[in-house]
């Protein structure tokens, strides 16, 4: 039986991107007027600046999540059937060549549960669960291997995509947010009659958009008898949100 071992699949740096930018501006103006001024501390005097930067990144790599369970009477007999389960889908990782590198997993977890929720019968049985993920970039695996999974009784599965420049494409967003909000803080400076300041406080999220967005490409592949929705090209989002206060004089 393979034995599986928890790795960060590696993030390779290259490609085209597209950005998007939205914005939100917030503006406070404090110490105004001679009273205000003699009231407040001038460094409270700031202008807030929230942006959001998004990158649009090649998808070339799948995520594929599987829920190893089982469910009998006795634990002993729900181990034997999760470990029949367990060892299929190991035989089924080498024979589609998927690394141990790109295999993580969780320990398996046995617990009791009422046999009918209807009718709330006292009697219990034992449930296995196991969560287990795989990351490939080879698209023609993944159709064969839900059917492989599906014929073996397996049941609860899904993927999505994600790619290798993830770490490069939320770095260029943060970029991006950063350098917006930086202009929009110029502008409505200049507008206002006020001159802008030092950085006062800074705050950053970023996230990624599991859910991919249609690309303008499409592989020529795609014009066979046997074309199937993988030969379309994909992308996901990677989203930078930054919060930035600048002083203003």
């Amino acid at each position: 039986m393979q034995t599986f071992k928890k790795s960060k699949p590696n993030m390779v740096s290259a490609g085209k991107k597209l950005s998007k930018i939205t914005l939100v501006v917030s503006m406070m103006f404090l110490g105004f007027g001679e009273k205000a001024s003699a009231q407040n501390n001038p460094d409270e005097r700031t202008i807030t600046i929230n942006m959001s930067s998004s990158e649009l990144l090649p998808a070339d790599l799948i995520i594929f999540n599987v829920n190893i369970n089982a469910e009998a009477e006795t634990p002993q007999e729900a181990y034997r059937v999760h470990k029949e389960r367990e060892s299929l889908l190991a035989k089924l990782l080498k024979q589609n060549k998927i690394e141990e590198e790109d295999i993580d997993y969780e320990p398996i977890r046995m617990n009791k549960v009422s046999a009918n929720y209807r009718n709330q019968d006292d009697s219990k049985v034992t449930r296995t669960n196991q969560s287990v993920s795989l990351t490939f970039s080879d698209f023609s695996i993944y159709e064969k291997i839900q059917v492989a999974l599906i014929e073996n009784g397996f049941d609860s599965f899904n993927g999505q995509f994600s790619s290798t420049e993830i770490s490069k494409g939320k770095e260029q967003a943060l970029i991006s947010a950063i350098e917006s909000a930086k202009k929009k803080a110029e502008l409505i400076a200049k507008t206002s009659g006020v001159t802008l300041g030092k950085v006062q406080t800074i705050n950053y999220s970023d996230h990624q958009i599991g859910i991919p967005q249609k690309s303008s490409l499409m592989s020529m592949e795609a014009m066979r008898s046997d074309a199937s929705m993988m030969d379309f090209s994909q992308t996901v989002s990677v989203t930078a949100n930054i919060n930035i206060s600048f002083n203003i004089e």
